[in-house]
């Protein structure tokens, strides 16, 4: 395990296996999640790829952000800080985003490039799309703070009722399969998202989600103009459909393949497809 200091301080952890002079994937984790949240993924890819994987600020073994900035900026910020580590100069990586994931390198190509980015993957993401708190846009700058500050605190709360249901086992079982897996989804699979979701820290899952929902990712997808391969389940609940249909046509040089009857965890449940993916798009990339 290393480090890696971002633009504001925040201290991030960074896990690297496979061959030093291998393709260097970077995996970007969803909200709520850790490292852990791959499963299996990178153990099949590390045998020919250089995989990296960090936690994002306030996730997992990462530090708090010490502004409390939690914005998909902020985020992507971090990944910057990570590129700049483990992508040497003149080189470019392939860059793997699970659901927020995906947010964050949009965020990142708008508003820092791609000179270290020679390929993006979505794996259950749909570059972040936008609910209510992102259509108020057109309100005045004060009620939009206002309405801001109500979400937060609603998301704090959710954050602190996860905390205190995660004990319960079926119970937490129940809402993690409804929310993020499609029926009949492995134990195992269900078990890591409570165990990361659930046991996240308050305050920064409340203001990444404000962040995430108030953050339309497919406006900014045209940013994304390095080959972009979009991996989605078809029983996704929280990427859907009609949110597929809108990025693909903002993507240059897109390519969608659905997994039949997956949902929105591919990673944990189509394990070995995943990694096939990934690894395809890196090969591409190396042809190119």
């Amino acid at each position: 395990m290393s480090y890696v200091v971002s633009s504001d301080a925040t201290v991030l952890t960074l896990r690297t296996r496979g061959p030093a002079d291998g393709p260097i994937v970077v995996l970007v984790n969803g909200l709520g999640m850790t490292t852990d949240s791959w499963g299996r993924v990178p153990e099949l890819l590390a045998d020919r790829h250089r995989v990296v994987q960090y936690d994002l600020r306030g996730h997992g073994r990462s530090g708090n952000a010490p502004a409390d900035d939690y914005s998909l900026e902020a985020h992507a910020q971090d990944l910057a800080a990570v590129l700049a580590e483990v992508v040497p100069d003149g080189q470019q990586a392939v860059v793997v985003g699970s659901s927020l994931g995906g947010g964050i390198i949009v965020v990142h190509a708008r508003d820092l490039g791609l000179d270290r980015i020679g390929a993006v993957v979505f794996a259950g993401s749909g570059g972040s799309g936008v609910t209510f708190p992102g259509l108020a846009r057109d309100l005045p700058p004060v009620a939009r703070r206002l309405l801001r500050r109500v979400w937060l605190h609603a998301l704090r709360l959710v954050a602190l009722v996860a905390n205190r249901v995660k004990p319960i086992e079926p119970l937490a079982d129940h809402l993690v399969r409804k929310f993020a897996f499609e029926p009949g989804a492995p134990k195992a699979a269900v078990a890591q998202v409570r165990e990361d979701f659930m046991g996240s820290r308050r305050v920064p899952l409340a203001r990444t989600t404000l962040a995430s929902v108030s953050t339309n990712g497919v406006r900014y997808a045209s940013a994304l103009t390095v080959p972009t391969l979009v991996v989605h389940g078809e029983l996704d609940p929280e990427v859907p459909q009609e949110e597929i249909d809108e990025l693909m046509p903002e993507l240059s040089d897109g390519e969608l393949v659905q997994l039949p009857g997956a949902g929105h965890m591919v990673a944990l449940t189509r394990t070995e497809e995943t990694a096939e993916q990934i690894a395809r798009w890196v090969r591409r990339v190396q042809v190119d």
